[in-house]
């Protein structure tokens, strides 16, 4: 049994499989190297299209103002907030557990330079695999290989490996 759907525009597909006494259970991303993305603005606008009048658009859109302090002159336009599934993978069969989660916010159009610091990304990534494909989508690096960085200024520190 299994599934093909879109999240946050990421093509991913869900599969079950039981034989016998064995079963197992994948969710991945149909096409690795495409990631999709999202702003918070049109996840709102794609629920009120799915739903229509059930749901509030107004309560959230006056959320998002409290957030960004009730001010109408404010930069902050959490709205433009941009997310991106950079991978959703979870692979269960018998005692072999595996997962990698890494999701991607694009803050620069959301929230403004202060002068003193602009946040430009933040990214929240969480896993257990070894395999070579998802590890490449995690885009990880370890702190060591940033520090050795320091010492080649061909190379901005935030470039993969």
């Amino acid at each position: 049994m299994g599934v093909q759907f879109q999240l946050l525009k990421t093509n991913l597909v869900a599969v079950y499989e039981k034989k016998g006494e064995e079963s197992a259970f994948l969710l991945a991303p149909t096409s690795p190297d495409e990631v999709g993305s999202a702003t918070l603005g049109e996840m709102v606008q794609d629920l009120k299209d799915a739903f229509g009048s059930n749901v509030n658009t107004d309560k959230i859109k006056a959320d998002l103002k409290a957030l960004s302090k009730d001010e109408p002159e404010s930069k902050f336009k959490l709205e433009n907030l941009k997310f991106s599934l950079k991978t959703a993978y979870l692979y269960v069969k018998g005692n072999v557990k595996e997962y990698a989660f890494a999701i991607e916010v694009d803050c620069g159009d959301a929230i403004p330079d202060l002068g003193f610091v602009k946040i430009e990304k933040l990214a929240f990534k969480i896993w257990n695999t070894e395999r070579n494909k998802i590890l490449q989508q995690l885009n990880l690096d370890t702190i060591e290989n940033l520090v050795k960085k320091l010492d080649a200024p061909e190379k901005k520190i935030t470039e993969a490996g």
